[in-house]
């Protein structure tokens, strides 16, 4: 481990782990400069900008810098951004400290029903209502305004209040300040990501198209929106009210290197507490995502790299938690949990990639939202594309994604009421202990009940390697790939300096008749895994292992429902 030191007798500054207060860190902590944020959204001159990027990547710490420094306040901020790029030209400067802001987020809303979630809605909302309460008891005030405050603050509004309340707020602040408030909106798409997960998706997407059309649909009350949040969900009509919002995903260009460390921020922040030479080591395990075309290192692993003292590590493991991905990767079809082990390896491999991630529904099955899904909340990078058809080659960004996959999503699966199973399931076929294989996989299947009643082979063959997953630090696992004469189901190959046997599983189902007995199934059942065991010799499945002096284990499995025969 490599201590933090003093650079030349000077004490190094404080670095910003866990805080997201722009203005206090900027006041006493080491920060990048992203104030080219600010200069884009005043170019551009959008209404309305929506910014989707993983988790962890700065997106609430650059909302708190636009509130700094476009909200109207007492003591002014202006020193805060001396000396940044967005205090460079005039004009800019004059936008500084002009406009009442509007901050909400909703990270924490969150709850396991709609009603409890709508609760957590209002709360924040009513932080922002008190925070300007001066708009609502000024001389002028509207009495409807007033009482609709009132009802707010007391927790008494109506559905229909919640809904509007955005579009009130901002015209009360209008109609007190005299200018448009800037409204920013950070992880607009928590909420929506948790009820898509446990079933009250609907309520959720409606209540988020009126609340932000109500406010943003026209720009009568609002000089500028910006909306932050991990996944853009434009297809169900969440954005729809809002008239042309910008949307700057990370396959844009613009603002690519405004959330993030760049290569250059990662290397000034490395000479600044002492160990430039540690830019390998950083590159190697935080480098590799890509946002349009600018190479992005993940800022919340760097800070706490540096802050451990250079220790490298899967700090992004340990922060909150993505019920939607979660949920999404226990459902791989076979031909992507192929792909994912593919991926695991360092390889590369294509797809097609979506813009839009919705609608939910629909994302189990949609292969194209699937890929974009994993690519936009950060668990693998684009390496090249998309072109025009939405083809681009994508894989895992670095060495933290990989022990990510490895720690947090294998261990998703250890973690199910199976997962004893699956561990004792998976070494008792790496011993070559076949009856313990077949009764733990009978097991498994039982556990896992109707489930798998009529699963038919390709689903099989999917659990299976699914299953087969929890062994990947030990082997290179290959699905339905060219070998000897054909096209082994399961091929497993143990790593260089793994002394363990090598693995073939061909799998069979064959057909059962509709009133057949017990005894009968199983006669079909043995002879179903004997075919598929005679398959691997004619095949010559395991004959590269062999001749690598490499022993093998085959098995042939015929399955029906939950009960398996091993040949």
């Amino acid at each position: 481990m490599v201590k933090k030191n003093t650079q030349n007798g000077a004490k190094l500054p404080s670095l910003p782990v866990g805080n997201s207060n722009w203005a206090e860190v900027k006041a006493g902590y080491w920060s990048a400069d992203k104030t080219q944020l600010i200069t884009g959204l005043l170019d551009k001159k959008s209404m309305v900008a929506i910014f989707t990027r993983p988790r962890r990547f700065g997106k609430t710490f650059a909302m708190r810098m636009l509130q700094s420094f476009f909200e109207k306040t007492e003591k002014s901020n202006a020193c805060l951004f001396k000396g940044t790029k967005v205090w460079q030209k005039r004009e800019y400067r004059a936008e500084q400290g002009k406009y009442p802001v509007i901050f909400i987020t909703f990270k924490d809303a969150k709850r396991e029903d709609w009603r409890l979630t709508r609760m957590k809605i209002a709360a924040a909302i009513r932080d922002e209502y008190d925070r300007h309460a001066t708009a609502f008891t000024a001389r002028g005030c509207p009495e409807t305004a007033k009482s609709f405050y009132r009802r707010i603050c007391v927790k008494q509004e109506t559905p229909d209040d919640l809904d509007g309340a955005l579009g009130v707020l901002a015209a009360a602040l209008h109609s007190y300040h005299k200018e448009r408030p800037v409204i920013l909106i950070d992880e607009y798409d928590s909420p929506i990501n948790y009820a898509a997960t446990h079933g009250f998706g609907e309520e959720a997407l409606q209540f988020f198209h009126n609340f932000l059309s109500g406010a943003m649909k026209d720009g009568e009350h609002c000089r500028l929106g910006v909306i932050t949040g991990i996944l853009r969900v434009a297809k169900e009509g969440v954005l729809s009210g809002l008239n042309n919002p910008k949307v700057y995903s990370v396959f844009d260009d613009a603002f690519s290197d405004c959330f993030g460390f760049t290569e250059e921020e990662v290397r000034g922040m490395l000479a600044t507490f002492g160990h430039p030479e540690k830019i390998d080591e950083a590159k190697d395990w935080y480098d590799g995502y890509r946002f349009g075309g600018c190479e992005i290192y993940n800022p919340w692993s760097l800070l706490n790299y540096v802050d451990d003292g250079f220790t490298p590590k899967p700090y992004w493991l340990s922060t909150s938690s993505n019920d939607l991905v979660g949920d999404v990767l226990s459902r791989l079809s076979p031909e992507m949990r192929d792909t994912v082990a593919n991926l695991f390896e360092k390889k590369e491999d294509e797809a097609t990639l979506s813009p839009d991630l919705g609608p939910y529904g629909l994302i189990q099955d949609n292969e194209e939202i699937l890929w974009s899904l994993l690519v936009h909340t950060g668990y693998l990078k684009v390496t090249s594309g998309p072109d025009s058809n939405g083809t681009a080659t994508i894989a895992f960004p670095n060495r933290e994604l990989r022990r990510v996959f490895r720690d947090d999503i294998l261990a998703r699966m250890k973690r199910q009421p199976s997962g004893q199973l699956v561990g004792r399931l998976t070494r008792a076929l790496s011993s070559g202990d076949s009856e313990r294989f077949r009764k733990s996989l009978e097991d498994f299947l039982s556990v896992s009940a109707s489930y798998f009643d009529t699963a038919k082979e390709d689903f099989f063959h999917g659990l299976l390697l699914g299953l087969m997953a929890a062994l990947i630090e030990s082997y290179e696992i290959r699905s339905n790939r060219e070998e000897g004469d054909g096209r082994p189901d399961i091929l497993m190959r143990p790593r260089p300096g793994i002394t363990l046997p090598g693995v073939v599983l061909e799998l069979k189902s064959p057909k059962i008749p509709a009133r057949a007995s017990q005894k009968r199934i199983g006669a079909l059942l043995t002879a179903a895994a004997k075919q598929a065991r005679k398959q691997i010799d004619e095949k010559r499945y395991a004959a590269e292992m062999e001749a690598d002096g490499v022993p093998v284990l085959k098995y042939g499995i015929g399955f029906s429902g939950k009960r398996v025969s091993l040949a």
